[in-house]
Parts: C-alpha cells; sequence; structure tokens
C-alpha cells in the first residue's frame, strides 16, 4: 500500500486503541530499554490527538534536558522543564518558549509515528516536518507508534527518515 492508505489504516485502526495503556506500555518499554541512560539532551514530543503520550519521561530522568517542538514554517526545538507554561501552536500542539536549540545538541530524538513502513521509516501526518529537520541528523531517533501502526506493508519515499528504534504502545 501507498503511504495514504496506510496512514488513513493505521488513524482509523489507532481509534480502537487505549491511548492510557498504550502510552504506558511505551514509556515502560523505553524505560526497560535503557538506550536514554547515557544520553543528557532528548528531544521529545506533546501528544496531540491520539498519540501515545511519553511525555511522563521528563519526571523520570530529572538530571536530563528535554526539547519540545515549535511548528512554523519548520520544525524547531526549545528547551523544556517539568511546569515550564506551554502556549498554544499549531495543530493543537502544546508549544515551550524560549531560544530555539541548534539540532546538533540533541542527542536524541523521540518521534512520534502514525505508521512504520518498510526498513523502519517513519510516516507521520504527510506534512514532512521530521523528515525535513532530521535529514542528515546522526543522532538516535526513537519513533513512538501504537503497535496496529506496525508491520503495514508500505511503500515509503527516500526522504522518508529511518528510524533506529521504534517502541509500540
Amino acid at each position: 500500500m501507498n503511504k495514504n492508505e496506510a496512514r488513513s489504516k493505521a488513524l482509523k485502526l489507532r481509534k480502537n486503541e487505549n491511548k492510557a495503556i498504550s502510552s504506558e506500555v511505551a514509556l515502560n518499554s523505553l524505560l526497560e530499554m535503557g538506550i536514554l541512560n547515557d544520553i543528557n539532551h532528548i528531544g521529545i514530543y506533546y501528544p496531540i490527538g491520539k498519540e501515545i503520550n511519553i511525555i511522563d519521561i521528563v519526571n523520570k530522568f530529572p538530571d536530563k534536558k528535554f526539547y519540545l517542538p515549535i511548528t512554523r514554517d519548520d520544525i524547531s526545538f526549545i528547551e523544556y522543564k517539568l511546569n515550564d507554561n506551554l502556549v498554544d501552536g499549531p495543530f493543537n500542539t502544546k508549544e515551550p518558549i524560549g531560544d530555539i536549540v541548534n539540532r546538533s545538541r540533541i542527542e536524541c530524538f523521540i518521534i512520534p509515528c502514525v505508521s512504520v513502513g518498510n526498513g523502519n521509516r517513519r510516516i507521520g501526518y504527510g506534512k514532512g516536518y521530521y523528515d525535513r529537520y532530521l535529514d542528515g541528523y546522526e543522532g538516535i531517533k526513537i519513533g513512538i507508534c501504537y503497535k496496529s501502526g506496525i508491520n503495514l506493508d508500505v511503500i515509503c519515499d527516500e526522504h522518508d527518515i529511518i528510524l533506529d528504534y521504534v517502541i509500540a504502545g
């Protein structure tokens, strides 16, 4: 199937998923993998709609620095601390206020996925924000997706980012 078909199927399937349970499973899996133990600067996301919620990771690692995206013409990241004020952004997102950080400072990105295609290629909502932002990025890329959105036989494009790890909730 093509990406639009996969995106549509995954979004339809996720409506039947239990967000709270999937979020807990994904967060616990992420913690158990130990990937973040030696990483100090982590890009995360604030969940929108039915996206899996891993924002509590900030509580699990109080000594690490976390960064949330802001979306304008492109995506950028700003440092986020627990209890920072967040403002409404486009697409019903919540965004931090502050200075944009250089991408090279962030050692790992935890990225929401609508689906994951062949070769661990991420499928998002179709706007390409993460594809453009992470083009050429050499740090760790971890995708978070519902189990129902993984292993769909999807024909992806060369520009779709390849995830180092995929965590299913």
